[in-house]
């Protein structure tokens, strides 16, 4: 689930993107521009765990749960029987997104330690209560880091005013709480090319923010844009400081001598009103926010034959409705009878599909294991030759335990005996739960009972 969670997510960074470079990325309200960033940033993150409640009702079979198949050798070995080739693709996803994760943090922990060793060196100076100048010797390009503004001596010496108009703009703005959000959905994110453009585009909007404050001071617009040339030589160490020339510099000199926009096209951002709707919707839909569980009750043709065919065993399949209509029946002829002192229970509600799904202990494979232990081949069936799969249908009540098996689609009548006596021995689950409460859910379990070919003799 976390990293269907992660493909959500990187989808709706993808969406949010395009929109952004299609829509507003050229335009000069810088501030509208970086909260719509920030916005839609936090968006993506949330939208995937919001849940509408769309479901239709679905046939019997696409409703019920279906567990792994499982295969029965003649000498009483059974043996888990799953998707190998999926499984291993999403172990080895889960691995190399946490190794690529694990890797995008050592990098940026070590960015870190540089940062805050080169903030111990140089001279410091006070600007304000708050606020620390470090003035280094050498070669460095002038950046600002939450309260600290880093420049070198020759830039101190030769444009102080510029540079620190402009670093204090990046330090007014809290732009560094900007660049600690961004890093931390690039550091979940970091498979995701969306995630990192759209944090350099936080960037390059930061950048427009403290270049117009700094023409808005009364600093000549032709000058300052000098400077910047000058400065555009420099390299960006530290993800997390603000550069000063910081990447882009014919943006940024053409944001400059840029007519402001039209606050009517603030409205352009409405055009993600959509998007969100459109993600909410394919998040609701059963068919992409369950597909782990409905892929294998759709690939099970045989499952799905048996729910759909008109043979009379598909009675057994909605027992929940015979025994409703037998229950009402009880309770009309005790009334007649006599008048009960006390109300009668309504007969429990069997869910087909609920928000958390009842759950074997040891998970799936425990469940495996506990049938690989349990299931004998009958040796009748195994003499006489007889195999296939039997279906077997049971509820999972909302104590964990399990009742009500039934089969529903029959190979022989030791081997359904010998799948029945299993299941029915089954140790309780943690019960499924919805809205919270414990309830009862059905599960469906094909097991497939086979002979083993004999290897054939030399010289037949």
């Amino acid at each position: 689930m976390f990293l269907i969670y992660q493909i959500k997510v990187g989808l709706c960074l993808i969406a949010f993107y395009l929109l952004w470079k299609l829509l507003l990325s050229r335009e000069t309200f810088h501030r509208f521009n970086r909260v719509a960033l920030l916005t839609v940033m936090v968006l993506a993150l949330v939208l995937p765990w919001i849940r509408l409640s769309l479901d239709a009702p679905a046939s019997v079979a696409s409703r019920m749960v279906v567990l792994d198949e499982i295969f029965v050798g003649p000498a009483g070995a059974a043996q888990p029987h799953r998707n190998a080739s999926s499984w291993t693709v999403m172990g080895v996803m889960t691995v190399v997104y946490f190794i690529g994760m694990a890797l995008a943090l050592v990098w940026l922990l070590h960015s870190q330690w540089n940062l805050h060793r080169l903030l111990k060196t140089g001279r410091k100076e006070q600007l304000s209560d708050d606020i620390t100048l470090h003035v280094l010797p050498g070669e460095l390009s002038p950046f600002s880091y939450f309260k600290h503004i880093v420049i070198s001596e020759q830039d101190y010496r030769d444009n102080p005013h510029e540079i620190l108009t402009h670093e204090m703009a990046h330090i007014t703005l809290r732009h560094s709480w900007d660049l600690l959000f961004v890093k931390l959905v690039t550091l979940f994110q970091w498979w995701n090319p969306a995630a990192w453009l759209l944090a350099c585009e936080l960037r390059q909007v930061h950048e427009y923010e403290a270049d117009m404050t700094v023409i808005n001071q009364g600093v000549d617009a032709k000058q300052y844009q000098l400077l910047l040339i000058r400065k555009s030589v420099g390299n960006q160490l530290f993800s997390m400081a603000n550069n000063f020339n910081y990447q882009s510099l014919k943006k940024r000199i053409h944001m400059m001598t840029t007519n402001k926009s039209s606050q009517w096209k603030m409205l352009r951002a409405l055009a993600v009103v959509p998007a969100i709707a459109l993600a909410l919707l394919a998040f609701a839909n059963p068919k992409s926010v369950a597909a782990v569980v409905t892929a294998s009750v759709q690939q099970d043709a045989a499952v799905q034959s048996v729910m759909q065919s008109p043979d009379p065993v598909q009675a057994e399949a909605v027992p929940e409705v015979v025994e409703t209509e037998a229950e009402e029946q009880a309770i009309e002829e005790s009334t007649v009878e006599q008048a009960p002192e006390e109300p009668v229970p309504e007969p429990t509600k069997i869910y087909e599909s609920v928000e958390q799904m009842p759950e074997f202990p040891g998970g799936v494979e425990g469940l495996m294991r506990y049938l690989y232990q349990n299931i004998q081949y009958p040796p009748m069936a195994a003499q006489n030759n007889i195999g296939g799969r039997v279906v077997l249908q049971f509820v999972i009540d909302e104590t964990g335990q399990v009742g009500d098996v039934k089969v529903v689609r029959s190979v022989s009548e030791e081997i359904d005996a010998e799948a029945v006596r299993v299941v029915k021995s089954l140790p309780k689950f943690e019960p499924g739960r919805q809205n919270g409460e414990p309830v009862a859910v059905w599960y469906t379990l094909p097991v497939m009972f086979k002979l083993q070919s004999k290897p054939q003799q030399e010289g037949e």
